[in-house]
């Protein structure tokens, strides 16, 4: 017998980054890391994202960097300095493909991770990584803040607080997002579950994430204020046109949810595994209770 809970824990293991694939995280980490250091006063070279923060979902999520550079060094256009990492590092990696994926320069090497995406920062403000605010590119060659030891510190707290739900949660919204290939930001997805934690004493991932996709339907996928209080609102969409692709891909899924949520109160097992099938694909494990 599998209870629903046991099935999102089973679900979630087989989706967890291994040990593999920490080993070559940390076979890069230390080339890279070198290479932009030859030719930049870097401050800080640390990683961000979900494989920092616990929440990465295999074998979907990229590994991401930070590489802090002097803040004196801040060229006026984010185009150059992202332009000048891609030579960079195109040059001294025969073996990676290397392209602009803005804000991120991104490292394409055979093996087991999609891809590597490193990100250069300045100093705006803060002096400490609870209200350190860096600058990152923006589109059209712009800067924008950012707050990234910020959100992974509140994302852990939060985590501790929930006894790990919070983790499950945000994995279980990002694992749809993978699914489905729904354009909507993995990071905004990680902020509406540590959102959802903040305001509530207990979280239990199933009902947190039916909840959370309910007020996304209902609110229109809208932009959120930063948990951290650091940063302007935080948008789930590069576009328009991506924000009215995922919300049909979030009615879809608000209905599924609601369905496996009625099933379960009615003891229908099999109906409620349909429609949790439905959302986290055919591999989702077959639930009793």
């Amino acid at each position: 017998m599998t209870t629903l809970s046991e099935g999102i824990d089973r679900y979630l293991e087989a989706r967890a980054p291994k040990e593999w694939h920490k080993a070559e995280v940390r076979q890069h980490r230390e080339r890279v890391r070198e290479i932009i250091g030859s030719k930049h006063r870097l401050m800080g070279f640390f990683q961000s994202g979900s494989f920092q923060h616990g929440t990465a979902v295999m074998p979907y999520s990229d590994v991401d960097y930070i590489a802090r550079i002097h803040y004196e060094d801040r060229p006026q256009s984010s185009n150059t300095i992202l332009n000048n990492l891609r030579d960079l590092l195109r040059s001294e990696l025969w073996e990676a493909t290397v392209t602009v994926s803005r804000p991120a320069v991104t490292l394409n090497f055979p093996g087991l991770l999609p891809y590597y995406e490193i990100t250069p920062a300045y100093l705006e403000r803060g002096t400490t990584d609870e209200d350190r605010v860096l600058l990152i590119p923006a589109p059209g060659g712009g800067w924008r803040e950012a707050a990234p030891q910020a959100h992974n510190k509140i994302v852990a707290s939060l985590d501790r607080q929930h006894d790990g739900d919070v983790r499950e949660t945000a994995r279980l919204l990002k694992a749809w997002k993978y699914q489905h290939s729904v354009s909507i930001s993995s990071f905004y997805l990680e902020m509406r579950a540590a959102e959802f934690a903040k305001n509530h004493d207990t979280v239990y991932p199933f009902t947190a994430v039916r909840s959370i996709v309910t007020t996304l339907v209902n609110q229109g996928l809208p932009a959120m204020n930063d948990p951290a209080r650091l940063v302007a609102r935080i948008s789930p969409c590069s576009g328009e046109s991506a924000r009215a692709s995922a919300m049909a891909d979030l009615r879809r899924f608000k209905k599924s949810i609601d369905a496996a949520h009625s099933a379960w109160l009615t003891n229908d097992r099999w109906e409620m595994n349909e429609a949790l099938q439905a959302i986290w694909g055919s591999d989702f494990p077959y639930s009793d209770t």
